[in-house]
């Protein structure tokens, strides 16, 4: 079974955990396995990561995989920012996954 119950379950979590783990940290832990040896990313390069995956950018996100895997029924393609914040505001009617 998914991690989500419901593709409103689905909107309303998973766009904030995208924010909460896109963080310059992950992003420098990610670089580092994959660096050659003795090379390392640059820390204000992790910071520009994390700031380029803000509300507008999770709900591009969101919207773009809800495009892809069900022709934009649940999100639109219109005023999708507004209908993310919706969906993020009914997180106290519905469970948070971990």
């Amino acid at each position: 079974m998914g991690k989500y119950a419901n593709h409103e379950e689905f909107g309303g979590n998973a766009p904030v955990r995208y924010r909460e783990d896109t963080t310059s940290e992950s992003f420098l832990k990610g670089m580092s396995v994959i660096a050659p040896p003795g090379m390392k990313a640059k820390a204000a390069r992790g910071k520009k990561f994390e700031e380029k995956t803000d509300f507008k950018a999770s709900a591009t996100w969101h919207r773009n995989f809800d495009v892809a895997m069900f022709g934009g029924s649940d999100i639109g393609t219109q005023d999708y920012e507004a209908k993310q914040m919706d969906l993020e505001k009914i997180l106290n009617k519905i469970n948070r996954r971990s």
